[in-house]
């Protein structure tokens, strides 16, 4: 893999006039051949950072969240916040994500990823069974994303000193038999960082009227670009806000997009004639 990194990767972008990774190698016993599968590197990668504590310090958490990479150079990260909380909570959060990631990796439309586990919800038990579901679908090579939220909080993106929260009305899962699924659609550039939090962050100032405002101007206030050290101090900024106590079930996950880099320099040959190939848009 290494040389095919070193040397073939770095070739190619040179001649095709793009950046070109390795996506995938594999070889026979030690003297046999290798197949190497190279691609279009992405404009982006993602470095994220979670922070989390479940309600009065207990073990298990109705907070869960997912990093997956889908395949297609996107990137799906995923929260859900299941009805109430401990044991029965978690069950039915990290189940709704389990079963998202199943049908995203099949390459299932993200709309109909979420009807399809509202139904599952729905018909799984008589007595009343929901959860949100918070997803953020970044497409690596364009940088558009795709928002769904049912039943969630607003996610923010900071984009230098601005904050510009992402909002939708959908009813969360499992509560009717069909629901409708707004997706709201944002392009995410180097240098952005993302911001989902559950109802335990949002709802952490009880005497603030206007919660988007506190969310925007504490997060405006940070001096980090640091997914993990941003997830950190928004957790201790709202734990604080109760004197330590924790009252509902509170999770942060950051997502700071970077321009791609690749490893290793393009390597030029002198003279060597450019190859034009096709661009697909999709």
């Amino acid at each position: 893999r290494e040389e095919c990194e070193k040397i073939i990767a770095p070739l190619l972008s040179d001649l095709l006039g793009e950046r070109i990774m390795v996506k995938e190698i594999e070889c026979e016993e030690k003297g046999g051949f290798c197949k190497i599968t190279l691609g279009s590197a992405p404009e982006l990668q993602v470095s994220t950072g979670v922070a989390g504590a479940a309600k009065g310090g207990q073990l298990l958490s109705g907070d869960c969240f997912k990093i997956m990479d889908i395949g297609g150079g996107k990137v799906a990260l995923a929260m859900s916040d299941g009805m109430g909380n401990g044991e029965r909570a978690y069950m039915e959060s990290s189940s709704t994500l389990e079963l998202l990631q199943q049908l995203l990796e099949l390459g299932l439309d993200e709309t109909l990823c979420i009807k399809s586990i509202n139904t599952v919800l729905s018909l799984r038990s008589p007595d009343e069974v929901f959860a949100t579901v918070d997803l953020a679908l970044v497409d690596l090579h364009s940088g558009q994303t795709k928002f769904i939220k049912t039943g969630s909080t607003p996610s923010f993106i900071k984009r230098g000193d601005e904050v510009i929260p992402i909002s939708a009305n959908n009813l969360p899962i499992g509560i009717i038999d069909e629901i409708d699924v707004d997706v709201v659609q944002y392009s995410l550039q180097p240098g952005d960082l993302l911001i989902m939090i559950t109802d335990g962050i949002y709802d952490a100032a009880l005497s603030v009227e206007n919660k988007n405002l506190w969310m925007k101007r504490k997060i405006s206030e940070l001096k980090t670009d640091n997914p993990q050290e941003i997830a950190d101090l928004l957790l201790e900024l709202v734990i604080r806000q109760h004197y330590g106590e924790i009252k509902d079930d509170m999770t942060v996950m950051v997502a700071h997009m970077e321009r791609y880099e690749a490893e290793w320099a393009t390597i030029s040959i002198p003279n060597a004639p450019k190859i034009e190939r096709p661009k697909y848009v999709s």
